[in-house]
């Protein structure tokens, strides 16, 4: 699958909280991908299994998992890869440090769960940092 379209098939499935199946998605497009592009999918991989495991109710994992997903996406620009890396960050960023605190609120998370964005179709794409 092309990464463009593996990262919308991703988005759609991450956005539904099927976040172990964004996972999926974006695990099968790691044996075509570019070089350049690696960092984006790994940390993105990390991000959904961190949010899998808050499904799963198992906190230290989700914080451990978000937070070696943000040391990834922490390294590229804001929108690196076509994907709105800047609200994705903040979001994990700030349910990693509610989980690490054992303040995170389950019944907030699921009326407001985080979003997976890619930029739109004729945005210019940047791999790497910004």
């Amino acid at each position: 699958m092309e990464s463009r379209a593996a990262l919308i098939a991703a988005a759609r499935e991450f956005n539904r909280g099927r976040y172990f199946e964004a996972h999926e998605v974006l695990e099968a497009a790691l044996d075509d991908l570019p070089d350049e592009q690696w960092a984006l999918f790994i940390g993105l991989i990390q991000v959904a299994v961190g949010y899998h495991k808050v499904t799963q109710q198992l906190w230290d994992g989700a914080a451990r998992m978000l937070g070696l997903g943000l040391e990834k996406l922490d390294e590229l620009g804001p929108d690196s890869g076509g994907v709105d890396l800047v609200n994705l960050r903040e979001r994990a960023r700030r349910d990693r440090d509610a989980l690490a605190a054992r303040s995170f609120a389950p019944e907030v998370f699921v009326r407001h769960p985080p979003r997976l964005r890619p930029r739109p179709i004729g945005t210019k794409f940047k791999y790497g940092p910004g």
